[in-house]
């Protein structure tokens, strides 16, 4: 009797043991939900902060994140939808390929525009993507705008399919995505899109305040054309490649998203509440962590020196292009563009003894 037992026993315990260390599957019940929201907080985007390490069982630890603002992001049903955004993402009859479950804040945002120097002479506002959770992919089928008072829905010509479903260790992550905004007098933006990428990795996620999550680590590399031209102007054309980590488990949105260009990290974010510490600027989430440096002029003029605001003459900077070469480098306050042609750049300056990093996107005309 004994025996026995003791052999039930330790079945259990390895039952016990294996069930810790089970591989995380990510399910379409996973993902965002309508009605569902989400508490995101922006870190500082720490250049020694190790987002690369990865495997099986492993311990992520990145409880000591702090937090410069957080806000509440919310997805709603797609019968919840603007009108005409409903006439193309919740018309099963017409328009099935673009059926969606919900909408809410999406990877769409034309505000990288300001940076590089564009005005638009529009408002536009509240931009929406809608996305796919029902099916065998987690998708984005289009996104809408409020253009001038005005909803402007946008079908994806190739849906952008982010990572399979149901999602487990080791899946592979291969699409290509395009769409078209096209705002007649005004401008046409076209772009397209390849991920690249894979689930590298399971194990523990450790945040701050305590909070541990048993997660997938997705890395996934994407390369973006962006075609703009403006009304009575040439195309403009940007290229763009950025590495995405991500880690996915049960919270609808990813419980880390750390986002790099050029092997630098420049933007953070986590879900949960914020460390002990004062997260009373709640602007909201933005694509790339407050600059201390400002570059003017910008768009600056083949020629023409540019102004780094903020620097000192211990700041050193490197000039890259879109793809990551670098065309100069230098150290100072100031940085000639004689040897820099027409195009889009990223100015990475470093300062206090090489213990902060950041980065300015920048036009020569």
């Amino acid at each position: 009797m004994k025996t026995i037992q003791y052999i039930v026993a330790l079945v259990s315990l390895l039952f016990v043991v294996q069930s810790n260390n089970a591989q995380t599957t990510v399910n379409a019940s996973d993902l965002p939900q309508a009605g569902g929201s989400y508490l995101i907080q922006t870190s500082t985007a720490d250049i020694t902060g190790d987002y690369v390490s990865t495997g099986a069982d492993y311990v992520w630890d990145f409880s000591t994140l702090d937090s410069n603002s957080e806000t509440l992001v919310g997805f709603g049903a797609a019968d919840e939808a603007p009108f005409l955004a409903q006439l193309s993402f919740n018309n099963v009859f017409s328009n099935p390929d673009y059926l969606c479950d919900i909408f809410g804040p999406g990877e769409f945002d034309l505000a990288f525009l300001s940076e590089l120097g564009i005005d638009l002479p529009v408002t536009l506002s509240d931009m929406m993507s809608y996305y796919q959770t029902s099916g065998t992919s987690y998708n984005i089928a289009g996104i809408s705008m409020n253009l001038e008072g005005f909803d402007l829905p946008i079908e994806y010509s190739d849906i952008d399919e982010i990572h399979p479903l149901p999602l487990n260790f080791q899946d592979v992550i291969s699409s290509t995505s395009a769409y078209e905004v096209d705002i007649p007098s005004v401008l046409n933006y076209a772009t397209s899109a390849t991920r690249e990428g894979s689930v590298d990795g399971w194990g523990t996620l450790l945040l701050p305040n305590g909070a541990s999550h048993e997660v997938l680590r997705i890395s996934t590399t994407i390369t973006t054309h962006d075609v703009l031209t403006q009304e009575g102007g040439e195309p403009f054309e940007i290229d763009r490649i950025s590495t995405v980590y991500t880690w996915l488990g049960d919270g609808g949105l990813p419980y880390l998203e750390a986002k790099t260009i050029f092997g630098t990290t420049y933007s953070v974010e986590y879900q949960g509440e914020a460390p002990n510490e004062d997260t009373s600027n709640t602007d909201g989430i933005t694509a790339l962590t407050p600059s201390d440096f400002v570059a003017f002029p910008n768009p600056a003029s083949s020629g023409e020196n540019i102004v780094l605001s903020g620097a000192d003459q211990e700041t050193t900077w490197d000039v890259s292009d879109l793809m990551g070469k670098i065309i100069i480098s230098g150290m100072g306050t100031v940085i000639s563009t004689d040897l820099i042609s027409r195009g889009a750049y990223i100015i990475s300056t470093t300062s206090q003894k090489g213990l902060k990093t950041e980065s300015i996107r920048v036009i020569v005309q």
